[in-house]
């Protein structure tokens, strides 16, 4: 079996892969970065940009299976190129874009292009290196979620202002180098499917029903996605809206704002993601049952307190120190639930696997927190004191007025989803195959 010390390539594959995806997340990311700027400049509403960062989520959902079922049968490399290419351009044509429908669909190509680099890199990185060794690698594979995430919302911030370059000169400069990085992954090795895992591949290929087949009937695969869409539901919400939130209802200046969060998550997210993948290998070795899954339940778990305190105080320090925490907290698991994905499923159902992943995730996850976060607030915005019993007690015990803090309250779901998430990686730790994770 080739091992990652006779396969210099392997190491290689991993640096170039988490490049791209670095540019992946801060081309995803920028448009929260500069959403404050857009919505000055065009007028939309908090309802409108919502829906835009939802229709990017729902399209980026819809093309996954497509793009999962060709990676597990023609050369990811070259796939992976054709993705690239396709984000980088709808990224530039959103600063384009004269009118809402226009940067709908601009916003909704980038999805395009994004759905295929997620579902088919972490399949493609899986067969360089051995399961035990999955939960570091996956973690540096993602940690480009926390620093594309930050870089992302910084030139947001910094380079969007009229002052400076405009929110539409902004997603020309992050979008057209894009089409540069596609010739790497382009001309990327095809390695042998399955090389780096014990079991013999049964079959070259799974049918597209008997696929998804063998996926629902995996219950730990079932839980391990469900619990993940619960954490993406929260985590998508926060890092769409802290920008304007700060703003909004902290009174933070937008610039101020996206560099506090430009550093809480370089730091805190590249901190638990590498902690989190190297404790979850730590405990693998040393024969936990289930490691990867206990480690996305804490995860989860030690969050979820924090960010109601970041949504509740009033004080600078404390409101700040939470988001760092929390943020530190919730990407523990992130290298470990991406683990426990291609390890649970055969290699050659692996693409297939994320793909539908994905599906679950958004679909249950972003797809909706982020366009259900601004409607909520631009609801009670438009409520004008009339709210009901229940906002006006949750304003009482967070110390929340639902009448001007509109996204705290909006927010509130986050920590509670996180709950949600903590009890389904349980439910997937006892499962049979949770077991052998």
């Amino acid at each position: 079996m080739t091992t990652t010390k006779k396969n210099p390539y392997a190491i290689y594959a991993l640096v170039i892969l988490s490049l791209l995806n670095l540019l992946n997340y801060v081309d995803r990311y920028i448009f929260a970065g500069l959403l404050p700027y857009l919505q000055t400049d065009t007028g939309y509403s908090d309802e409108q940009v919502g829906w835009v960062m939802s229709a990017f989520t729902i399209v980026y959902t819809v093309c996954s299976p497509l793009f999962g079922y060709l990676g597990d049968r023609f050369r990811r490399g070259r796939l992976i190129a054709l993705g690239i290419s396709i984000w980088s351009l709808a990224t530039a044509a959103s600063g384009l874009a004269p009118n809402y429908s226009s940067l709908l669909v601009a916003r909704s190509a980038v999805g395009i292009g994004e759905a295929n680099y997620a579902t088919i890199a972490p399949g493609l990185l899986s067969d360089f290196f051995i399961k035990a060794r999955r939960g570091f690698v996956m973690s540096i594979f993602f940690t480009a979620i926390p620093l594309g995430s930050a870089i992302g919302f910084v030139a947001g911030g910094a380079l969007a202002s009229p002052a400076r370059l405009g929110w539409r000169h902004t997603l020309f400069l992050v979008g057209l180098p894009g089409l540069l990085t596609a010739v790497a992954a382009y001309f990327m090795r095809e390695p042998e499917r399955g090389v780096m895992d014990e079991e013999e591949l049964t079959k070259s290929h799974y049918g597209l029903l008997e696929g998804y087949q063998l996926l629902l009937k995996n219950r730990g695969y079932i839980f391990a996605s469900l619990g993940y869409a619960a954490v993406t539901f929260a985590l998508g919400a926060l890092v769409s809206w802290a920008p304007k939130w700060l703003n909004a209802d902290k009174g933070l200046s937008v610039e101020t704002a996206t560099l506090l969060l430009g550093g809480f998550v370089v730091v805190g997210g590249i901190l638990g993601t590498m902690a989190g993948g190297a404790i979850g290998d730590w405990l693998t070795r040393r024969g936990v049952k289930a490691a990867y899954f206990w480690v996305c339940s804490a995860s989860a778990l030690l969050a979820m307190p924090f960010l109601f305190v970041m949504i509740a105080s009033q004080n600078k320090t404390v409101y700040l120190a939470s988001i760092f925490l929390g943020v530190t907290f919730v990407f523990l698991g992130n290298g470990p639930v991406n683990a426990v994905l291609v390890n649970l499923v055969p290699a050659n159902l692996r693409t297939t696997a994320l793909g539908f992943v994905v599906v679950i995730i958004h679909v249950l996850g972003d797809g909706i927190s982020q366009g259900l976060v601004g409607t909520i607030s631009t609801w009670l915005s438009e409520a004008k004191g009339n709210l009901p019993g229940l906002v006006t007690t949750l304003g009482q015990i967070f110390n929340i007025d639902p009448a001007t803090q509109t996204l705290s309250v909006a927010m509130l779901m986050m920590p509670i989803a996180l709950i949600v998430g903590a009890i389904f990686y349980g439910i997937g730790a006892g499962t049979a195959e949770g077991k052998q994770i």
